[in-house]
């Protein structure tokens, strides 16, 4: 893609220009020939929703909120984290993709001293876009693709290395979309969370989170054995061309050594919302403390492991949980498990099933130490 000279640089009155509507890949949050966004960290969705929009276009599938599809269009998937082989093409597979219409980057050839960057190569881009007809670019992440020299967290550098992106993205009525990572700076609002230069974000039409449903302290615990399941929100960062649009939650579950996207909907909760600490309250501590316990235990007694964890959500210490767990009258007991040593929380009227028979004149320590290791306590497990 040659870079224009001054000469062909010109103004002229506004007049001439001939005026075009907006025109939406994904209606209201993806526009074609414009940048967008995918902030979030790491695990939590971001390509594989991604490559559910390839997988999407690629077959003429409506999107996640029901929109209508644009047709029947060719994607391109620029990724420097995840091998197209064992990864990328396994996931566009279980997405129902049309592998035909969806281009990865193969780098077998590839150098490690000539990786693809922009906007240095934006001349093997444009002619990548210009072969397929790809109507979506996805660059993920962003920072993995761009020029050693450009700073990644100075507004101008990054302005100046996004515009040329921007241009052939209009050139080819393209919607193209970057991926980036947040920073760890947790009191920030959800527009300033982004890694980097605040330029990535301002150079886009539309932002977009990608981050955890904060968990509910009072809904029952996930059952033992249940598989893995992460439930996160895509919410809205910004938007310059439509109005607000509703968050989208989506589940995560991981089985048999792959992962799964399921889409449930629309969702209440604001990008700020969701990077808020967990459960952000009001309520005084000791308050939280016993509507988390009596919550938590209310379908039977719960090690103070699993107690402890969970509590550490909701930024509960152990001195409050030690104190609430007297006012609500909560007994300790001691079940021996296959050797091991657990301690349980029960609320009045709970009982606890048969424990294992010990001799306390046993001498037991030349085998529990071992197992000490294997199952540490928890500052839950002494009285205060």
């Amino acid at each position: 893609m040659p870079i224009p000279s001054i000469d062909s640089i010109v103004v002229s009155p506004a007049s001439q220009v001939v005026a075009r509507p907006v025109e939406w890949l994904w209606p209201g949050r993806l526009a074609f020939g414009k940048l967008s966004i995918f902030d979030g960290d790491p695990e939590l969705g971001k390509s594989m929703v991604a490559l559910d929009l390839c997988a999407r276009l690629s077959t003429g599938r409506p999107f996640p909120d029901g929109s209508p599809s644009p047709g029947i269009l060719p994607s391109i998937y620029l990724n420097a984290e995840d091998g197209p082989e064992d990864t990328i093409v396994a996931r566009l597979r279980a997405l129902g993709a049309d592998l035909e219409r969806v281009f990865v980057l193969n780098c077998k050839q590839q150098l490690l001293n000539s990786q693809l960057s922009f906007p240095a190569h934006l001349d093997f881009l444009n002619r990548a876009l210009a072969d397929t007809g790809a109507r979506y670019l996805v660059v993920d992440p962003i920072v993995a693709f761009l020029d050693p020299s450009v700073l990644y967290g100075s507004d101008q550098s990054i302005r100046r290395a996004l515009y040329p992106l921007s241009l052939l993205a209009d050139r080819h009525r393209c919607a193209s979309t970057m991926v980036r990572h947040l920073n760890k700076k947790p009191a920030a609002p959800a527009l300033y969370r982004g890694g980097g230069s605040i330029g990535f974000l301002a150079a886009c039409r539309s932002g977009w989170l990608f981050a955890r449903q904060p968990r509910d302290p009072f809904a029952p615990p996930p059952a033992a054995g249940a598989a893995a399941v992460k439930r996160c929100v895509m919410a809205q960062l910004k938007n310059n061309l439509a109005s607000l649009q509703p968050s989208l939650a989506y589940e995560l579950s991981a089985r048999d050594n792959s992962v799964e996207l399921s889409w449930l909907g629309p969702c209440q909760l604001t990008a700020d919302q969701l990077l808020a600490r967990p459960y952000k309250t009001f309520l005084p501590g000791n308050k939280l403390a016993q509507e988390f316990l009596n919550a938590f235990l209310a379908d039977g007694p719960r090690t103070t492991r699993d107690i402890w964890d969970a509590a550490q959500e909701f930024n509960l210490l152990p001195y409050t949980l030690q104190r609430v767990r007297k006012v609500l009258e909560i007994r300790s007991k001691t079940k021996w498990r296959e050797g091991a040593k657990l301690t349980y929380w029960l609320l009045r009227n709970q009982t606890l099933p048969g424990a294992d028979p010990v001799d306390p004149e046993s001498d037991l320590e030349p085998w529990l130490a071992p197992l000490r290791k294997q199952y540490p306590t928890t500052p839950l497990d002494d009285d205060v």
